[in-house]
Formats: structure tokens, C-alpha cells, sequence
């Protein structure tokens, strides 16, 4: 054997022995980093799921039946139930509860664990009864309708409604006697039995307040509308037109009278300044002290008159003032419109014979 050759068989085993060793100090560390990483995610985990928000108040969850395991997750962490939104989903998917979570009215309360939350969606659901309010009626029917519902807030409903104005868009240039009329949004609404009259007009009004979006407002602030015109005029498109197709030119024929400082005229004020619905008006009633009587005072009534839908609200939005002065209902309900009076007199008396 030469030198080289020595050196050769020399050199060989150290080579193996040093990349063993090598390898071995890798795979400690990558098996101790596995382990800390675990180590963290399972002290992570108990600090979400275990450690309590420092909240200790009680508060009503209303969850959509279209609501997502995320939308419920984020709003129980957003009122202070839980501490962590991605732990409660993560909680729900492995014991396979996601799916589990059910709409309704849930009272709970704050400062949970992620594990009580989850038990308490699936066993704090109260008691509720699904409302429908419909499109243009007022405080005094919606409370009528909570009456007949059972909901143990019907009772002083209107008078709460008479004082109850959250924002400062349901205020207009003079008092109203109800400051939520129109405010308190038609739609259908699972009320728990034991809400209070305050706890329903805050679900209601809320509705209304999502319901006029940032681009809703932007309209109707380029139309020189604040948000009390733009409810007080759909809620009066509302209870003139009974079909769709008529709400956009109602609001037309009424944006034309503002404009040229006509009065409005409108049947719909008088039957609410009368307080209850007549079939049909006389001259007399043309003539009662209200402030709510748009055929001797000109300009928009104090406020709105019932509760609009968005159609209608959408309505005021998309009309501008037109060539047509009048409106008169035929006995299907559906309008027709005419410029000028003597072509009104005449559709009239076509309708409904000689006045």
C-alpha cells in the first residue's frame, strides 16, 4: 500500500463518522422543533379555548338562517362571548358541530370558554316567534301585530316608539308625535317572547340602518335628499302605489309638485292624520288641522307615515320630476297619470262616474 492509498483509507471512516453526526444533531433539532412547535399550538389552544375575555355582561345573539359557522364565530367573538373567532371554528370542525349551529335568538353570556360557547349554541336558544311586518304599516299596527304575536313588549310598544330616535337622520325641521315612525324597517323578524318594546324597535331600526347603505345615502345626498326626506317620500310612494310598476312615477308626480311649490295632495297623509283607514275620503277630511294634511300644507309632511320597503325607497331615488301633475287609482289598483287638471277630472269621472 503507498502513502496515497493510506491516506485514502484514512480519511474514508472519519468522512462517514462526521456526516452521521451530521445528520443525527439535524434530526434531534428537527424532531425538538416539532415538538416545540406542538408545545406552542397546544399552549395556544388552551390559552383561546380555555382563558375566559374579562367580560362578565350577558348579550342576545340573532343568528340569520343563512348565517355561516364564520359569521357566528366573528360575532360571538365581537360581543365579547369568546375570546377567539378562528379557535371556535376550529373547536366546531373537529368535534363536527359546524354544521350543528343553529339560526335563532340565543341569550349568552360573556367572558366563555370556546367548549361553553359552543354547548350553549346548541342548547341557549330561546323562545321565538317569527314576524311579518309588512311593507307601509305603522307603529300602531305593528304593535297589533306583536300583540297578537305574544310578545311581552306589545303592550307599551307605541308609547316607546313616541321617544325613541337612536340617530339623528330620524329628526326633520319639526317635531313628530312618534320619532320612529318609518324608521322601524318591514321585513320578517324572529323576535324572542320576551323582548322588551326597546329591544324590538333596536332589532327593527337596525334593519333600517343596514338596510340604507352607503350607496343608498349617496344618492340621496346627490338628489339633495337627507335620509328623513328620502324615508318620509318612500313611505308615501309606499301606501299610494299598490304595485311596483306605479311607485317610480308616483315619486315622479310628487318631486314635481315639490318642485314647483305645489301641495302634495297626497290621500295617504290625511288616512294617517285621521288615525285610522277609511275607505274612502271626503272633502272634509281634505280639510282637518294637521300637520299631516299635504292638501292645505305645502311641502312633505313632518315625517314619514308607515314603514317603506326598499322598492320604494329605491323608487324615490330612481324618480325625477316629470311632465305629469296627477294620479288617480283605477279599480285595479294600478294609476294613471295626466298632466294637467282637466285631463285629471276627466280620467276621474271615466273611473268612477260623474263626482
Amino acid at each position: 500500500m503507498d502513502d496515497n492509498e493510506k491516506k485514502d483509507s484514512d480519511q474514508g471512516p472519519k468522512d462517514i463518522f462526521t456526516e452521521d453526526h451530521h445528520w443525527g444533531a439535524k434530526r434531534i433539532c428537527r424532531v425538538g422543533g416539532v415538538i416545540l412547535l406542538c408545545f406552542l399550538c397546544i399552549l395556544g389552544i388552551y390559552f383561546y379555548a380555555m382563558d375566559r375575555v374579562d367580560l362578565h355582561g350577558e348579550v342576545t345573539l340573532q343568528v340569520p338562517k343563512n348565517a355561516t359557522g364564520r359569521d357566528i364565530a366573528d360575532e360571538l367573538e365581537r360581543k365579547g362571548v369568546i375570546r377567539s373567532s378562528t379557535i371556535f371554528r376550529i373547536y366546531a370542525r373537529i368535534l363536527g358541530n359546524e354544521k350543528d349551529l343553529q339560526s335563532g335568538t340565543y341569550h349568552l353570556k360573556q367572558g366563555q370558554t370556546v367548549m361553553q360557547a359552543l354547548k350553549e349554541m346548541h342548547t341557549g336558544r330561546t323562545e321565538s316567534v317569527m314576524v311579518t311586518v309588512p311593507e307601509g304599516y305603522t307603529v300602531r299596527q305593528i304593535a297589533e301585530i306583536l300583540k297578537k304575536s305574544g310578545i311581552a313588549g306589545a303592550d307599551n310598544f307605541e308609547e316607546t316608539a313616541a321617544s325613541y330616535g337612536p340617530l339623528k337622520f330620524q329628526y326633520g325641521p319639526v317635531a313628530v308625535p312618534i320619532k320612529a315612525e318609518g324608521f322601524l324597517y318591514a321585513d320578517t323578524y324572529d323576535i324572542p317572547r320576551e323582548f322588551d318594546a326597546k329591544q324590538i324597535c333596536d332589532l327593527m331600526y337596525k334593519r333600517t340602518d343596514t338596510v340604507l347603505t352607503p350607496e343608498i345615502r349617496k344618492q340621496a345626498e346627490a338628489k339633495k335628499l337627507t335620509l328623513h326626506d328620502l324615508m318620509t317620500l318612500a313611505s308615501m310612494v309606499e301606501r299610494e302605489a299598490r304595485f311596483k310598476e306605479d311607485q317610480v312615477p308616483i315619486a315622479s308626480v310628487m318631486l314635481k309638485r315639490l318642485e314647483i311649490g305645489m301641495p302634495l295632495q297626497i290621500d295617504a297623509t290625511i288616512q294617517y292624520a285621521l288615525g285610522s283607514q277609511k275607505e274612502e275620503l271626503t272633502i272634509a277630511d281634505t280639510k282637518i288641522d294637521s300637520p299631516y294634511n299635504t292638501y292645505i300644507h305645502n311641502g312633505l309632511p313632518p315625517g314619514p307615515i308607515g314603514a317603506p320597503g326598499l322598492d320604494a325607497i329605491e323608487a324615490v331615488l330612481a324618480a325625477e320630476p316629470g311632465e305629469y301633475l296627477y294620479y288617480v287609482a283605477q279599480a285595479d289598483g294600478h294609476h294613471v297619470f295626466t298632466k294637467s287638471y282637466e285631463e285629471h277630472q276627466a280620467e276621474t269621472e271615466s273611473i268612477y262616474g260623474q263626482q
